[in-house]
Parts: structure tokens; sequence; C-alpha cells
């Protein structure tokens, strides 16, 4: 039962389209989640364009549509909500629509705003991987750890760690598209 548990979690988190250290536990918490308004919008993101409405109760709705190599185009529903953790924002990510035989996990990902709109950084680099500590609470699947740690134990671990640049994965911009 437990191997597929970990195999469904895993999964879920392959549905998020991204993400190398999922948790099975959320970031975001009443204490430490920001709303901000200029998150809202439609974005360009290169191959992929990212609109971002408000939700419910400081949230934000979000559809990834991209062709990501494909000739048909993906759409992914997300949802997400944005922690202040320290003096860095992350957006707590997780699918909106995980389907019956999957349990949604979440992702996190720095977000800065820039010149030219938003800079995105996964928060799931090889070299903060390697920092989950044996006592931490996760397992493996496929060679990445998953968190199985409670909040207040990924945030700490993402205030040690997860602040570092060495913590962040490749940036992708968010540049707002132009209205006429």
């Amino acid at each position: 039962m437990r191997a597929l548990w970990m195999t469904l979690v895993f999964a879920a988190a392959l549905l998020t389209g991204c993400g190398d250290l999922p948790s099975v536990e959320a970031l975001a918490n009443k204490g430490n989640t920001v709303f901000d308004p200029a998150l809202v919008g439609a974005w360009n993101a290169g191959d992929a364009v990212v609109i971002v409405q408000a939700g419910d109760e400081q949230s934000y709705r979000i559809h990834w549509l991209g062709a990501e190599g494909t000739e048909t185009p993906r759409i992914v529903g997300m949802e997400g909500r944005l922690a202040k953790i320290g003096d860095q924002r992350i957006l707590d990510l997780t699918t909106s629509d995980p389907g019956a035989f999957a349990i949604p996990c979440h992702v996190f990902v720095r977000v800065r705003p820039v010149k030219e709109g938003l800079k995105l950084q996964f928060v799931d680099s090889k070299w903060i991987r390697q920092q989950v500590p044996s006592s931490f609470a996760s397992f493996v699947q496929d060679n990445h750890p998953v968190l199985t740690a409670p909040a207040p134990q990924i945030e700490a671990f993402l205030l040690k760690f997860g602040l570092d640049e060495r913590a962040l994965d490749d940036p992708m911009l968010l540049r707002p598209l132009k209205q006429n």
C-alpha cells in the first residue's frame, strides 16, 4: 500500500508539469500568505502563455497554455498561494484538478519582480535536493526526494536552504502581454 501511495504522490508532482522537489504539505498558510495584485494578468513565457486570476482567500488561479514541443497545445490548471518566507516571496503551486487517482502535491517557485516582468525560479535544484536531511520526513521516488514533513518543518527547511541562490533552478522570465 505504501508503494502505491508513494507512486500516486510522485505522479501528482508530474501533473503540475514541473518540480523536482515536491511536497505533500503546503508551504503557504494563514500566517505567511500574502496577495500581490501585480501577479494577476496575462504573461508571455516564451513558448507559453500564463493567465493568472485572483482566486478565493488570497489565492491565484493559474492557467499555463503551452505547446512545449508538441503540435497540440497543453493547458495545465494550477492554484497558487504566495508565501512570504524571510524576505522572499515563494509561490506554493498545486494542480487544480489532480483527478481521482492522484494526490495533489506542492512545488515551490520564488517570484521576483524585475524590470521586464516577473522572474520565476523553482526551488528544486540538485543542490537543495541534496540538502534534504535523512531525518527530514521524505522518501525518494525516481531519484528525487518527496517531502512529507509537516508544513512548519518545510518552512524551516526553506528558510535554512531554500533562499540560497544554489537552491534555485534556471530562471524563467514572464513578460506582460501588451493590451491594445
